[in-house]
């Protein structure tokens, strides 16, 4: 009995060595293109303009180059109440508004913008 028991506790042991000793992940692990990933990270960037950024509280939102009909644009402060809620429609190929923040207080503000395949978070300061 004491060898059966034994045999079956080395047997284990040799098992869960070997699934230790075996790759997780088969085949090789591919990593991402760095430039690849930086050249989305920028264009995606490039996409929405926010200017004068920093401003006095009245500032410009564009969308060039945008597919969708409509889009949603919303203006948040740091703790994320909603301040301003714009829908836009495209005019010439984009999406542009000006927005006046004037009477809000100055600091740090996130506009939001989203189309039916789009969706862009941005900070904007106020002065």
């Amino acid at each position: 009995m004491k060898q059966i028991i034994l045999t079956f506790f080395l047997t284990l042991a040799v098992l869960v060595a070997q699934a230790q000793a075996r790759s997780s992940v088969p085949g090789p692990v591919v990593q991402p293109d760095k430039e690849k990933v930086q050249e989305e990270v920028q264009q995606e960037e490039q996409e929405i303009a926010i200017y004068p950024n920093p401003n006095a509280g009245v500032f410009t939102v564009s969308l060039p180059n945008a597919e969708a009909k409509h889009a949603e644009l919303r203006v948040m402060n740091v703790i994320g109440n909603e301040i301003h809620r714009e829908v836009l429609t495209r005019t010439n190929a984009q999406f542009s508004t000006t927005i006046n923040l004037t009477r809000f207080a100055k600091g740090l503000y996130y506009v939001k913008l989203e189309t039916d395949n789009f969706s862009a978070i941005r900070r904007v300061v106020i002065k």
